[in-house]
């Protein structure tokens, strides 16, 4: 019997302890904010400088500049316990071995951990810029899931999309609607100093295989004198003239989309702000279907505002 006991006492320590080995805390850390390890002389010098250029180079399409990544340094010696469990890192070490790998979920999970290292600051650089387009491509995607998780926990339950443009749209519950029309919804959430709207319409009368920038800036100008007015008479949003909005295709949950970032103004009236335009071609339901947000917020930074609109549009399902 006492054989039993010590056979089923070894056996329950054994199971308590297998799954503590392959415990992996809560990552933890700012959205969009990158811990960079590495010695305080590289990140004084040249190595460092050109980290911060391509880590940390502009946010497109803000009326003032802001970085993509907030960069945190640490030096080697303090990366241990909690700070391992940053969201992003980037480990950089000069060495004699040259090495070059992305990892995910390394000390917590979620996180993007990439580790490099070089024999000289010349090869440290190369090296930085051969790769740079992928490690931002990863903790971007990152920090979108991490956004989008965080906006599930408090999420807007009722949102009547689905009935008005046969869309689901997860976005926090801040939001409310503001103004609903003939196949368009605007939501809108406060902020301490302004705004932040979401705008969802269809335009059935615009399927074509492609559009232009030119094109996109017409149909965001014509919408918003049919339904964004501004404060004074005779005013409303348009896109700011002065400067040229940043143009791109990609997919979105599978769909062939174009993104545009730029800058809004209201014409005959002084407000202005950045957005973020979606132009998606909804193959199921053969429309054009626009996502589209803008923010409000004078003297202030805008940067996290805007992504928080592209994880909004990011969780879109189309029914």
């Amino acid at each position: 019997m006492n054989q039993i006991k010590t056979i089923l006492l070894i056996y329950f320590f054994i199971s308590c302890q297998s799954p503590t080995s392959n415990y992996k805390p809560k990552s933890s850390g700012n959205i969009n904010t990158v811990t960079v390890v590495i010695e305080n002389n590289l990140w004084k010098g040249s190595v460092g400088e050109n980290i911060r250029e391509s880590f940390a180079s502009e946010f497109f399409g803000l009326p003032q500049q802001e970085p993509v990544f907030s960069l945190k340094q640490i030096p080697p010696g303090t990366f241990s316990g909690f700070t391992r469990e940053s969201r992003n890192i980037l480990l950089i070490q000069k060495r004699e071995k040259d090495t070059f790998f992305l990892e995910k979920n390394k000390y917590a999970y979620p996180q993007v951990f990439v580790s490099l290292s070089e024999k000289n600051n010349k090869q440290l650089i190369q090296t930085v810029n051969k790769n740079k387009n992928k490690i931002i491509s990863e903790i971007k995607k990152n920090e979108i899931k991490e956004k989008q998780k965080r906006i599930r926990i408090s999420s807007l339950k009722k949102t009547n999309l689905r009935d008005l443009l046969s869309i689901d749209l997860r976005m926090p519950s801040a939001y409310k609607i503001y103004k609903e029309g003939n196949r368009i919804a605007w939501f809108q959430r406060d902020t301490d100093k302004g705004t932040v709207n979401v705008l969802a319409y269809e335009l059935k009368d615009n399927v074509r295989k492609d559009h232009n920038l030119k094109e996109i800036i017409k149909i965001r100008d014509s919408i918003g004198k049919l339904f964004i007015p501004g404060r004074n008479e005779d005013s409303h949003m348009i896109t700011e003239e002065a400067y040229e909005p940043y143009f791109k295709k990609l997919t979105i949950n599978g769909l062939e989309s174009i993104e545009t970032r730029g800058t809004w103004e209201v014409k005959n009236d002084f407000m202005a702000g950045p957005f973020v335009n979606y132009i998606i071609k909804d193959t199921i339901n053969n429309r054009i279907l626009v996502l589209e947000g803008f923010v409000f917020s004078p003297s202030s930074k805008k940067r996290n505002l805007i992504f928080e609109l592209e994880a909004i549009f990011r969780s879109v399902k189309i029914y």
